[in-house]
């Protein structure tokens, strides 16, 4: 019996301690609260069993908590009830601290409320992560683990009373009073503990023995995990629901660590929950290793706070580097024409006499050819920013793909080389298609002027209209400097140019804005290019014929 008995208080000790819980005992009729070493931690008090009352214990409660905390307990004991409650208290060092506490009302023969059993554990931690999550950039895992040093005190404390008890020639009358007075600790600790265990918060704990069979399995959460029966039924640690190949063997390898003597804290996933799982050694009275105890943490909140603040961090770190892009892109783009426009201007001032209208008519045009690319450029940034905040939306119509392109070739005047040409190749004279125009004209536009800049001049420029397959093919060919093989993967990107292009005017939006024009409506792009003998863009749309819908 005494051996029971002390095997029942170690693992209610051990539960508690490892879970980071307080338990008291309140005599209603005495007045008179018996706080744990725990118990009393949590109230910032470094003392072992404490008694206080139940005036002092509402001393100790953040005033604006106070009447909340009064009102419950009062309420649970008039209906002889349990209660569960949160509230502030304030610690002599004056700061202040949350409780989560579970209490139960007991009554007597006659029905009447004589003593309150409860647990606290503190739930600080959890209240800060709630009120700095908007504002804070640190990771919230904190996580401590202080079982070892406990279970090694609670082992000399349990050895040292068995010693004693040994050694003392007790009388028998002596050895009764005794037997008796531990047989209704035992009882009391047994109803804590299945308290405890039982409403162990946002939770689980498990007992498992040499050969990973479960001997004890309690907690919140171990009904909605389906793990019920697994302490009736023989089963081991991972013959839960739930429980993957990747977790058994973490769970193996954990527990084989602790049955060697070692503390260990690990995370698992069971039924897409985290849990952060802390495992200790229990020792028989030879100090022998016979079971080991997991408590297992509910962290799916504070993983998802990790993430988030993961993601947050990731999307500031990106918009920095493209704040960076484009500062050091725009500086050089605009200055570039704008000093062209500059000398243009002061040079047509200077050629105002008669005879020299050839010459006031070039810088014209020089002008009038850098302004149109100041406003390519500006349209880029346009362009990506409504991208970004999702307010491009393909609003699609039907027309003819041929004289729309026959149309726009003709803009392309003023931007073309000297001897430059742009064929249209296409054996039929109409291809109705329904698509947005705005979007395509810049999808072609972009492309062509991409052409035209990296050609030399006298050089063709054609552009290929086929159907094949439901698919209008619109190809855009050139026989200019080409693109690195290098660069090639990484030419859809944001302000990417290739390392061959350094001295060409660019913003390197271009190409990643005409990509995500071309997958609003549904279609694809893809390119080939060899260094010096040109580059060919393929863009393949669906032949919708949605107009008469």
């Amino acid at each position: 019996m005494q051996k029971k008995i002390l095997e029942n208080e170690q693992r209610l000790r051990l539960t508690l301690e490892a879970g980071e819980f307080g338990s008291w005992h309140w005599d209603l009729l005495s007045d008179k609260i018996v706080r744990d070493t725990y118990q009393n931690a949590l109230f910032g008090m470094n003392t072992e069993e404490y008694t206080t009352t139940y005036q002092d214990f509402l001393s100790n409660i953040y005033p604006e908590d106070r009447d909340k905390v009064q009102a419950t307990i009062t309420k649970a004991i008039k209906n002889t009830s349990n209660y569960t409650i949160q509230y502030r208290i304030t610690h002599p060092d004056l700061s202040v601290h949350w409780l989560h506490e579970k209490g139960k009302v007991f009554k007597n023969s006659n029905g009447t409320p004589e003593r309150v059993i409860g647990v606290t554990n503190s739930i600080t931690k959890q209240k800060l992560a709630e009120e700095k999550l908007k504002e804070s950039e640190e990771k919230l895992r904190n996580y401590t683990i202080a079982l070892e040093t406990k279970v090694t005190e609670r082992t000399k404390e349990l050895t040292s009373v068995v010693q004693k008890l040994v050694a003392a020639n007790l009388s028998l009358e002596d050895q009764i009073l005794i037997t008796e007075e531990a047989e209704n600790i035992a009882l009391n600790s047994k109803q804590v503990l299945a308290n405890i265990t039982k409403n162990f918060p946002k939770g689980f704990v498990v007992v498992v023995d040499i050969d990973l069979k479960i001997i004890f399995i309690d907690g919140e959460e171990i009904e909605a995990l389906g793990f019920t029966s697994l302490a009736h039924t023989n089963a081991t640690i991972y013959d839960g629901i739930g429980i993957t190949e990747v977790t058994r063997d973490i769970l193996i390898k954990e527990i084989k660590k602790t049955f060697k003597g070692e503390h260990c804290s690990f995370e698992i996933n069971i039924q897409d929950r985290s849990y952060l799982v802390n495992t200790t050694p229990l020792l028989n009275n030879e100090n022998q290793i016979e079971q080991i105890l997991l408590v297992n943490n509910n962290i799916t909140q504070q993983k998802q706070i990790e993430l988030d603040i993961l993601k947050t961090l990731t999307k500031e770190r990106e918009l920095s580097e493209l704040k960076s892009r484009f500062i050091s892109m725009a500086s050089h783009e605009f200055r570039t024409p704008l000093s062209a426009i500059l000398s243009s201007a002061i040079l047509i001032e200077k050629q105002n006499e008669p005879g020299k209208e050839d010459k006031r008519i070039k810088y014209v045009s020089k002008i009038r050819s850098n302004v149109k690319n100041l406003v390519v450029i500006l349209n880029d940034f346009l362009s990506l920013g409504k991208l970004q905040e999702g307010k491009v939306i393909a609003h699609p119509e039907a027309f003819n793909l041929i004289a729309f392109t026959e149309t726009l070739i003709e803009e392309f005047e003023d931007l073309k080389k000297v001897g430059q040409t742009i064929n249209l190749q296409c054996k039929l004279t109409s291809i109705k298609v329904f698509l947005d125009v705005k979007l395509l004209k810049h999808i072609i536009y972009n492309l062509v002027s991409n052409a035209i800049k990296y050609s030399e001049e006298h050089q063709d420029i054609n552009i290929n209209i086929t159907i094949k397959n439901q698919l209008v093919c619109i190809e855009i060919k050139d026989k200019g400097i080409g693109i690195p093989t290098e660069d090639q993967n990484n030419m859809f990107q944001r302000f990417y140019r290739a390392n061959n292009v350094s001295n060409i005017q660019g913003t390197g939006l271009g190409l990643n804005i005409v990509k995500q024009y071309i997958e609003l409506m549904d279609g694809t792009i893809h390119f080939k290019s060899e260094i010096n003998k040109g580059s060919a863009f393929y863009i393949d749309f669906p032949l919708n014929q949605k107009q008469n819908e």
